[in-house]
């Protein structure tokens, strides 16, 4: 292990995190997930590739690793992992691939909530990576042996998704009707 001159912390790599004998917990807080609900409207059924931006932010006093996860598979995330400081907020990018690499048919996700998990982990503080690669690399190995090691010391937050039908996107023309009555 490296040791950092005047701060006398060891620093981890990803390589030594996946054979260090060392014990993650369950942090204090949920992460603060904004906004909670996502919507993605579309013109012509979804065969366009969309995103939308989104915010997980640290609200623990501790170090936390972040884990992204979808059931759905029409879904990518541009940092699905990561480890956030106390107080950071990170933004992320969710995209929606094209209705064409859709492993079931249109119909079957749209019109319906579909769900994402943000899970969370209290790393040790030893555990101080010093770039944004190394990080996701950590919170990768973190998150590979936690389901072994470390099965119920993670905090779930969701984040619902909504798939807006172009049927029911469109508004009907305003107009109006003038009646004359006569009397």
């Amino acid at each position: 292990m490296a040791q950092i001159a005047g701060n006398e912390k060891n620093v981890l790599t990803s390589a030594e995190v996946t054979t260090m004998q060392m014990k993650c917990t369950s942090p204090d807080q949920d992460l603060v997930v904004y906004p909670r609900w996502l919507f993605f409207y579309s013109q012509n059924e979804y065969r366009t590739p969309l995103y939308v931006r989104f915010f997980v932010a640290n609200r623990d006093p501790h170090t936390v690793a972040y884990n992204i996860k979808a059931r759905e598979k029409i879904f990518k995330v541009d940092s699905s992992c990561g480890i956030l400081k106390p107080g950071e907020k990170k933004v992320i990018k969710l995209f929606l691939m094209s209705s064409d690499d859709w492993p079931l048919a249109y119909g079957e996700y749209t019109q319906k909530r579909l769900k994402l998990a943000v899970e969370c982990l209290r790393v040790p503080d030893e555990i101080q990576p010093t770039s944004e690669k190394e990080s996701r690399t950590i919170a990768r190995a973190l998150w590979k042996r936690s389901y072994n090691e470390w099965p119920l010391e993670r905090l779930y937050t969701k984040l619902n998704i909504s798939l807006v039908s172009p049927i029911n996107n469109v508004q009907a023309p305003a107009t109006t009707v003038s009646t004359k009555i006569a009397i």
